[in-house]
């Protein structure tokens, strides 16, 4: 009789489930599964840390709408994977994390990177964490764990498998191949749902989707644009989503920041309806981007989700690429009014944000790249099929008012932990996922120093990404907001080197420039692409200009770019508490 190692079948049973990328970094505990992943058409992509490996796992997901694999070994191992696993559980990313543990005789023996209960923490930022002790049992709980972690509310999981049941021989089980319970069919709302959105928005003058991460991990971009062309409404996007509609579709007004730019220029939304979008950070909190007078519409697979926030006019339950189809199919027989002045304006909208910036210096007073033109040459420089990874507080903001991804899940950005040093991971994910696309991670100086040495991660695998360092020489967001509190006297714990990012990337043999001009960036990053090798373009840029989602997201009033006098000054009248509701 056949007999295979735990970790043998394992890479098997993954195999079988169609897993093509496991992202990782090597411990003991893995062994016999590593070296029989390539038996079973499975590449590994092992990271300088597991929390990059994590991540990795987290953008692959997110790119593909598959599975993503990361396998970490025990105690540390886990500990540095857990802000991927709380990343993934807060921006419901379907991934299967595997974590070696020790033998199951010395559990408690005081053994190598054990004495920690990895099933108990992980069951806290999990959908479901379990400890296989019976190797046999090895494909059932994976088919389990994937259906888990890709079924209804998707999200991560994990299973600790220890040493012994990696390692151990056992007969093959009899059912090991031609697995097929690892997906399930998505859920399609109520018709009866369905037939009182399409009432909701028939009757609107201005209705808006508001498109985010359920719309992409639901693979929903085709359905989104024939709903969009059969009904003529415009559609905008929560930085989840950008990309899921060409960006020079007519019904594509950019981001939903168009919504209150719209509102205040007199052509406010009077029905909002959320696709996959969660009320809350991306959408400015409650009474954020969305109209206090319109009503509000939310297709989400999560039924304990629609008013979470406070009450709405319509919750719509199911996956929201079956909610799309299942609205095209009945507003075929619908009467539908124009909405194309509205679009309009939600196009136009989409240009103001920046026009404030458009007549300032290129170069502040000391000589620095002003971040808006700085972002706005940088996303005129990028390839019209890159792939654009961000990570960073306000280098993130700056650039995303440029920046046109071009497809579903081609657009990666920090999520609902706020998790700085993601961009490497991510980075590394989005290269196995778009083989053929170029990646642009583009990173503030203090969060490219988390992980920097993924550079020897690209390097080694010849992965296609390419680091842009937005460098003001300190943590931009969080100095911006100890200056609108406490003045600018006050700072604390904000300011960094202006480091050489840019020679840590030759250093492990990439390619490296530095840019203190505007004129040198589009050279630079042409040769960066050229190189044939990741790369790393440092851009120096001037921390002290304030972006003005910078002082909403602080809750200084008025809400305008402030004065350096005005900066000087803590905020009164108002308990600010920085990216949270104030206390009047």
């Amino acid at each position: 009789m056949e007999q295979v190692t735990g970790g043998a079948l394992l890479a098997r049973t993954l195999g079988a489930a169609g897993v093509q990328d496991v992202f990782t970094l090597h411990g003991g505990h893995l062994d016999a599964f590593l070296v029989a992943c390539r038996n079973h058409g499975i590449r590994l992509t092992d990271t300088r840390h597991e929390a990059s490996a994590g991540h990795a796992a987290e953008a692959y997901a997110r790119a593909t709408g598959k599975i993503g694999v990361a396998v970490v070994t025990a105690g540390p191992g886990f500990t540095n994977a857990y802000t991927a696993i709380a990343n993934a559980y807060l921006d419901r990313m379907p991934v299967l994390f595997v974590v070696g543990a020790p033998s199951t005789r010395e559990a408690d023996l005081n053994t190598l990177q054990g004495g920690i209960d990895q099933v108990a923490a992980a069951s806290h930022v999990t959908k479901w964490s379990y400890r296989v002790t019976n190797g046999a049992r090895l494909p059932e709980v994976v088919e389990q764990a994937i259906r888990r972690a890709t079924g209804g509310t998707p999200g991560p999981v994990l299973l600790e498998i220890p040493i012994d049941v990696m390692f151990t021989p056992i007969p093959l089980p009899a059912r090991s191949d031609g697995l097929v319970n690892f997906t399930s069919e998505a859920p399609a709302p109520a018709p009866d749902q369905v037939t009182a959105l399409l009432d909701l928005l028939t009757a609107a003058k201005r209705p808006v989707i508001v498109a985010g991460g359920g719309a992409t991990l639901s693979r929903s971009g085709s359905a989104l644009r024939t709903f969009a062309e059969l009904s003529g409404v415009p559609v905008v996007t929560q930085n989840k989503a950008d990309g899921i509609l060409p960006q020079d579709h007519p019904l594509y007004g950019g981001t939903a920041v168009s919504m209150p730019i719209a509102a205040a220029i007199g052509r406010s939304a009077d029905l909002v309806v959320l696709l996959g979008t969660r009320i809350g950070l991306f959408t400015g909190g409650r009474h954020g981007l969305i109209p206090h007078d319109a009503k509000v519409a939310q297709i989400e697979i999560d039924a304990a989700e629609p008013g979470r926030a406070g009450p709405i006019d319509l919750a719509v339950i199911g996956d929201c690429r079956q909610a799309l189809l299942a609205l095209a199919a009945a507003g075929e027989a619908r009467s539908w009014p124009d909405y194309g002045d509205w679009a309009a304006s939600l196009r136009a909208a989409r240009t103001i944000p920046g026009r404030q910036w458009e007549a300032a210096p290129a170069e502040s007073e000391i000589g620095l790249l002003h971040p808006y033109h700085a972002a706005k040459a940088l996303a005129a420089a990028l390839p019209s099929n890159a792939v654009v990874v961000c990570d960073g507080g306000e280098s993130s903001v700056w650039l995303r008012d440029h920046i046109r991804p071009e497809g579903t899940g081609a657009s990666l950005i920090t999520g609902y932990l706020g998790t700085l040093g993601v961009g490497q991971g991510f980075a590394i994910g989005a290269a196995r996922a778009f083989p053929d696309r170029p990646v642009v991670l583009f990173a503030g100086d203090g969060a490219v120093g988390f992980h920097i040495g993924e550079f020897d991660t690209m390097v080694r695998h010849g992965l296609n990404v390419h680091t842009v360092v937005l460098n003001n020489a300190c943590w931009g967001m969080s100095q911006n907001g100890q200056d609108l509190i406490y003045g600018r006297d006050k700072r604390a714990a904000v300011e960094l080197a202006d480091s050489a990012y840019e020679k840590v990337a030759v250093a492990f043999g990439g390619h490296g420039d530095r840019i203190d001009r505007l004129d040198q960036i589009a050279p630079a990053l042409a040769a960066a692409l050229a190189s044939g090798k990741p790369s790393c373009i440092n851009v120096r840029i001037d921390g002290s200009v304030i972006n003005p989602v910078t002082v909403n997201m602080v809750g200084i009033k008025p809400r305008v770019q402030p004065s350096k006098e005005a900066a000087k000054a803590p905020a009164k009248d108002t308990v600010v508490m920085p990216y949270y509701e104030n206390v009047d």
